[in-house]
C-alpha cells in the first residue's frame, strides 16, 4: 500500500526573480530614497549620525506610511474580495490600490515640504514619487504598466539627480568609501536587474516595462522642475 503523495505548489517563478522583485517592491522606494540621501547627506536631515532620533524618526515615518499601511491596506482588499490576487495581476484591480497609495504618497509628500527640517531635494524626490504614481494610474487605465519598473525609474532618477549635485560627495561604508556617481550606476544596474526578474516571472513584457521605466525616470526630472 503506496501512501498518496501530494503534488507540491510550483513556484510562480525562478526563486531569484521573485527574491529580487520582493527586495525592490515599489512600495520601499521612498524608503530607499530617503536612505540614500540620508547616507550621501546625513546633515541636510539636521545630522552628521545617521543613528540621530529624527533620522530614525523620519525612517520610521516612511516604512509605516509608504510601505506597511499600503500593504495592509491591500490585503484587507484581497481579504474583502475587492482584489483576487495581492499580486493585482489583472490591470483594473490595480485601479483602487493605485488610488490610495497615490493618497497616502501625496499625504506624506505634503506634510513633510511643509517641515522646515525636510530639505528641499527630499521633497522634490517626493513629488518624483507622487508624480510618477499619477502617470502610471492614467496609463494603467489604458494598459498595463510594470510597477516595478516605474519605482526603479524613479530610485535611478533619483540617483542620478543626487550624482549631479552630490558629484564631489561619496558614502563611506566602514573603511570603504563610494562616490555617489558610482553609487548611481549601481542603483541603474539594479533597475535593469529588476527589469530581468518582472521578465523572467513573465510578470510583463518589455513595452511596459520600457514605458514604467520612462515614467519614473522622467517624473523625478519634472518634480526637480518645479523646485529649482
Amino acid at each position: 500500500m503506496t501512501l498518496a503523495t501530494q503534488p507540491s505548489k510550483k513556484l510562480p517563478g525562478p526563486l531569484w526573480a521573485l527574491i529580487v522583485s520582493g527586495i525592490f517592491h515599489p512600495l520601499f522606494v521612498p524608503t530607499y530614497m530617503f536612505l540614500l540621501l540620508v547616507m550621501i547627506k546625513p546633515f541636510l536631515f539636521g545630522s552628521n549620525d545617521f543613528g540621530s532620533e529624527r533620522t530614525l524618526l523620519t525612517l520610521l515615518m516612511m516604512v509605516l506610511y509608504t510601505a506597511v499601511i499600503p500593504v495592509i491596506s491591500i490585503i484587507i482588499m484581497r481579504l474583502l474580495n475587492m482584489v483576487s490576487s495581492i499580486m493585482m495581476e489583472d490591470k483594473m484591480e490595480r485601479i483602487g490600490p493605485l488610488l490610495m497609495v497615490m493618497i497616502i504618497y501625496f499625504w506624506i509628500y505634503y506634510n513633510l515640504s511643509q517641515e522646515p527640517q525636510t530639505p528641499t531635494i527630499f521633497s522634490a524626490f517626493l513629488l518624483g514619487v507622487v508624480i510618477g504614481l499619477a502617470v502610471a494610474f492614467v496609463i494603467n487605465v489604458m494598459d498595463k504598466i510594470s510597477l516595478h519598473a516605474v519605482g526603479m525609474g524613479g530610485l535611478a532618477g533619483m540617483a542620478m539627480i543626487s550624482a549631479w549635485i552630490f558629484r564631489g560627495e561619496g558614502i563611506d561604508i566602514g573603511s570603504l568609501s563610494i562616490s555617489v556617481p558610482l553609487v548611481a550606476l549601481i542603483v541603474i544596474l539594479l533597475a535593469g536587474l529588476v527589469g530581468t526578474a518582472r521578465l523572467a516571472l513573465k510578470a510583463h513584457d518589455n513595452f511596459q516595462l520600457y514605458t514604467g521605466y520612462t515614467v519614473g525616470f522622467l517624473s523625478q526630472f519634472i518634480a526637480l522642475a518645479f523646485y529649482f
